[in-house]
């Protein structure tokens, strides 16, 4: 999935949308000092990132912020924020905070590799970043609390991202979790794409239909375990059935340490864990979302073949 950053020229453009209320094409580009040409081209950019719409006025069209969550979360931080340097949300910014938001990072290495920025890429951001109080670090590398609209506006984005990636692949495709370039999404169509999750389950004994089916856009083959942190991605503490149905099937053979590393990394240990005491304790350690034991049983011999 190509990457698709934000120039400061965008970001320019969208707080000069934002706070002057242009009624034409040509009287943003005199705000902003540029060409006609370029700013119609930077509108045509901004308008395929789901940032801005076109609306006709008289014989004029009047560019203006979209409707879409990162676009208007983007307004709302502008005008709440006007002194705010949003040049650190520019080229990869937006990539390195939405990998930020989306993984348990611990190093600046982790954060890296995590993103795909280069060293000095990464170092000019984290300068800034820590600078305005934007990042922090404690267990982990953060988003501070305080500009949870930043924290909103790359979530969305990358959603809306994930989302057209998605839509390309089946119309029907709802995407239910992403993270920088890969994205899990469902869909009724059978794809010629990886399925995981409870769609993948049924190799590994678990016999679940399922009426849509779960894919990820990853090329790497998955294992396993990577298909019960999919579960838990996709659905949280819901549908848990299949989780621990595969998990009981193939306890023995599941590598945890590799399975507690990944689904720490992707935020997803709450529930990996907890299915983990469950089944170890034999439903003696559990949470309310989870079955109780005798309850598990008897769903385990109808959904396998135990």
């Amino acid at each position: 999935m190509a990457e698709t950053e934000i120039t400061k020229k965008e970001l320019q453009t969208l707080k000069a949308i934002t706070l002057t209320d242009p009624e034409t094409i040509k009287e943003l580009a005199q705000t902003i000092s540029t060409s006609l040409s370029y700013t119609s081209t930077t509108l045509k950019r901004l308008q395929e990132k789901g940032f801005i719409n076109k609306r006709r006025n008289s014989k004029e069209k009047k560019p203006q912020i979209a409707d879409t969550h990162h676009a208007a979360t983007l307004r709302a931080l502008i005008l709440d924020s006007p002194n705010l340097n949003l040049d650190v949300l520019a080229n990869k910014g937006t990539i390195i905070l939405a990998t930020i938001a989306c993984q348990n990072l611990r190093t600046a290495k982790e954060l890296q590799e995590a993103s795909g920025a280069s060293y000095g890429t990464l170092w000019r951001f984290v300068d800034a970043a820590r600078g305005m109080g934007l990042i922090q670090k404690n267990d982990t590398i953060t988003i501070n609390s305080t500009y949870s609209r930043v924290t909103q506006l790359v979530e969305s984005y990358q959603r809306y991202i994930h989302q057209k990636e998605a839509l390309k692949h089946a119309d029907d495709a709802n995407v239910k979790w992403g993270c920088r370039c890969e994205y899990i999404f469902e869909t009724t169509k059978t794809l010629d794409l990886q399925a995981t999750g409870a769609s993948a389950f049924r190799d590994y004994g678990a016999l679940f239909l399922t009426p849509r089916n779960l894919y990820t856009n990853t090329r790497e083959k998955l294992r396993l375990e990577d298909h019960l942190i999919n579960h838990v991605l996709s659905e949280g503490r819901q549908n848990t059935l299949p989780l621990l149905v595969a998990w009981k099937l193939n306890a023995d053979s599941i590598d945890t340490e590799y399975l507690n590393r990944k689904a720490y990394r992707l935020k997803a240990s709450e529930v990996t864990d907890a299915a983990q005491r469950y089944i170890e304790t034999r439903g003696r350690e559990k949470p309310d979302y989870l079955l109780n034991w005798a309850e598990f049983t008897d769903k385990l011999r109808e959904y396998s073949h135990e």
